[in-house]
């Protein structure tokens, strides 16, 4: 058996390494020990559950492809998040087995769950029944609202600092992804689910046996699955690993509740006699008393978080204070399940606060503060100017005081975004800071902010969310729901419009309705439209996402869209009051 890979109990699984581990191994000055340690653990290659034909391939992805092999197929859970790396989990399959895929379950919406899915299986093969593929029944409409139709511009954007996707591998950039080796995504697709989890469902493939159930965590379509005849729990990402949970990320999100959170773990896992829990992210675990103690404490450390910050919030407490007040007790800090590598309890006080009060301190001065430009250069000003802020950011800094000093120096940014020496000192400053944070996310957040600012960030790494082939899977009249977050309400004031689009290889039909600066899509061809066109889904696609006007007057020229109503200028003038497709990059750091 070896060295000893795997968590918990000394015997049930085996683990067979192969490949090389792509997250940063070696000891660094600008890496903190315990970041190279937690990445060590990274090894790629399969662990196999003895005796239970269950498998997990491990350390391929951010995510680890859970394998269980029935009687003549196999059950997939949670593909990798691209399809390169989707191959590397196939090829590792192939030599578990040769038996057909059966099921494929996404445990939820995000990215890394999924996209690498047609590493496996078609769509087709999901059209004609041939393979199951289960999620929850919101799984689509989430996928949905975080691409196009909803903030996935802005998130994509924040998503490229927080996992480091900007970043090389290295002592001076991104160490692994906290929950796995790496997170860089190439290929995204997407096959549409055609077996909806409502609450729970308990069915029967390929002879094994498998109930699902819906448990809202760290994402709200979250579900594990549970192999009552096998005793394994896989646990999706409700244990987040071994880290503490992402009460809250980052990189922006709706609130995550964390009362909803260990609830689910009280009601949904908790119960179970599970000999093995396999989560989408970390090493399996062995032995039934160590996943009722890591999932007992895993509940512990999310509701003590949540009880105290609450606690300390009925005390007057605002969110500085309470990073200051809410530590976890030693017995929970010390567990290796809730490492200080992904989610923190700093960052997850400060949305607690948020998430039940709201943003207002319940400071008046906070109702209607001075622009914060205009406040920074009012404390420039006050603190003697320009020259003397840099100047007192360069004694701190050289005192070691890099986070009073990246302080000061954001005043100046804002005020003049090309002060290019205080750019540069501000991204030193950040550097700094980034190389002593064992936590991936705040690492990646500080290193890639440094490099906007001193200008060597390399935007051609960024991720597009919006990847052909996963929006081909959305329904059409769905994604024109986006342009409600692009009329401009100055150039769309007084204007009462509307327009229709019959898609002619799918058969949907909708409508766009243009007034009070808003926009309201309609599942019918609205009365008196200025215009009606019918295109393929894919010239309506090149709409959006290059130009909406001049796609629509391409795929005329090309004779793939006819107007059956009204004319181009007509269509010219509806969609003047539509900002373009958003192609620039997102500045955040001098801000």
């Amino acid at each position: 058996m070896g060295e000893k890979y795997w968590l918990g109990a000394d015997e049930g699984v085996v683990f067979t390494p192969h490949g090389d581990n792509t997250a940063y191994t070696e000891y660094a000055e600008t890496v903190p020990r315990e970041m190279s340690d937690h990445s060590r653990t990274m090894d790629p290659g399969v662990f196999e559950i003895v005796g239970k034909n269950v498998y997990q391939i491990f350390g391929y992805a951010l995510s680890a492809l859970t394998v269980v092999v029935g009687d003549d197929g196999v059950i997939l859970i949670d593909p990798a998040e691209d399809v390169e790396k989707g191959r590397l989990q196939k090829e590792q399959l192939d030599r578990i087995t040769d038996k057909p895929i059966k099921a494929v379950v996404y445990s939820h919406w995000h990215t890394d769950h999924y996209a690498g899915v047609k590493a496996f299986i078609t769509q087709e093969q999901a059209d004609s029944g041939e393979v199951a593929v289960i999620a929850h029944r919101d799984f689509m409409d989430n996928v949905l609202a975080n691409s196009i139709s909803g903030d996935g511009p802005i998130i994509a954007a924040r998503l490229d600092y927080s996992l480091g996707t900007l970043l090389e591998v290295g002592p001076e950039g991104r160490v692994n992804g906290g929950l796995g080796p790496d997170f860089v995504m190439k290929t995204i697709s997407l096959v549409t689910p055609n077996t909806p989890v409502d609450d729970t469902l308990e069915h029967t493939i390929a002879g094994v046996r498998m109930v699902h159930s819906w448990a809202p965590s760290e994402a709200i379509d979250e579900i594990v699955t549970w192999f009552p005849d096998l005793g394994v729990l896989q646990s999706a990402e409700v244990i987040q690993g071994e880290s503490f949970p992402n009460l809250h990320t980052i990189r922006g999100s709706r609130y995550r509740d964390p009362q909803a959170w260990f609830r689910s773990i009280d009601a949904h896992l908790r119960p179970l006699p599970a000999d093995f829990m396999i989560p989408s992210h970390g090493r399996p675990l062995a032995g039934r008393a160590e996943v009722a103690r890591v999932l007992r404490d895993y509940r512990d450390a999310i509701s003590f978080v949540y009880d105290q910050t609450l606690r300390h919030i009925n005390k007057g407490y605002l969110p500085d204070d309470l990073v200051e007040k809410v530590r976890l007790p030693e017995s929970l800090a010390e567990s290796e399940w809730l490492g200080d590598f992904y989610g923190g309890v700093p960052h997850s006080v400060r949305e607690i606060y948020v998430g039940e009060l709201g943003w207002f301190d319940a400071d008046p001065t906070t109702l209607a503060p001075i622009h914060f430009v205009e406040a920074s250069r009012r404390y420039i000003d006050l603190m003697g100017g320009r020259d003397a802020v840099v100047s007192e950011a360069k004694r701190v800094a050289e005192a070691g005081d890099h986070q009073w000093a990246a302080e000061l120096l954001r005043h100046v940014v804002r005020v003049d975004p090309g002060d290019e020496e205080a750019r540069k000192l501000k991204a030193d400053a950040l550097r700094r800071i980034g190389y002593t944070t064992p936590n991936s996310n705040w690492r990646n957040f500080y290193l890639t902010a440094a490099r906007e600012l001193d200008g060597s960030i390399d935007y051609s790494l960024a991720v597009n969310i919006n990847a052909p082939d996963q929006i081909a899977a959305m329904p059409a009249p769905a994604l024109f729901e986006g342009l409600r977050f692009r009329i401009d309400p100055e150039k769309a004031e007084g204007v009462e419009s509307s327009a229709g689009i019959r898609f002619t290889d799918t058969g949907d039909e909708m409508g766009l309705l243009v007034r009070n600066g808003v926009v309201e899509t309609t599942k019918s061809i609205p009365d008196g439209p200025s215009f009606v066109a019918e295109l393929p889904k894919a010239a309506a696609l090149g709409m959006l996402f290059v130009d909406l006007y001049g796609g629509l007057a391409k795929a005329v020229d090309d004779g793939q869209a006819t107007l059956t109503e009204g004319g181009l200028d007509d269509a010219r003038a509806f969609f003047a009051v539509f900002d373009p497709a958003p192609h620039e990059h997102i500045h955040l750091a001098d801000r």
